[in-house]
């Protein structure tokens, strides 16, 4: 019987369907979130920011099959690829622990 299950068990893992990437998708001036999930050939989210000289700048986040490199860069343009879930927002999740155990070592020296 454990036999059976040790075979079992890689059966299911290999059955469940993987997650799309999600990526936030927006296209503004300023920075925008707007979650979304991805097509299931989709590897990374891309940040565009464009900027034309005397205006605005002009942000765009979707989700790509493959990531510009440098020598695809136009004038007044740039950008960005990640590969995790979300990860083209501007929000540090690294600043946020950092916050959070400051936070922490203060209240704890502050009795």
């Amino acid at each position: 019987m454990r036999t059976y299950l040790l075979w079992l068990l890689p059966l299911i893992l290999l059955g469940s369907s993987a997650q799309a990437l999600q990526c936030h998708e927006c296209s503004a001036v300023g920075n925008c979130y707007n979650p979304a999930s991805c097509y299931s050939m989709s590897r990374y989210c891309l940040t565009s920011w464009h900027a034309p000289p005397g205006q605005q700048t002009t942000v765009t986040k979707t989700c790509a099959f493959t990531c510009p490199d440098v020598h695809q860069s136009q004038n007044n343009s740039k950008a960005s690829c990640c590969n995790t879930d979300l990860c083209n927002s501007t929000v540090s999740l690294h600043a946020s622990w950092v916050l959070l155990t400051l936070s922490v070592c203060f209240s704890c020296l502050s009795r």
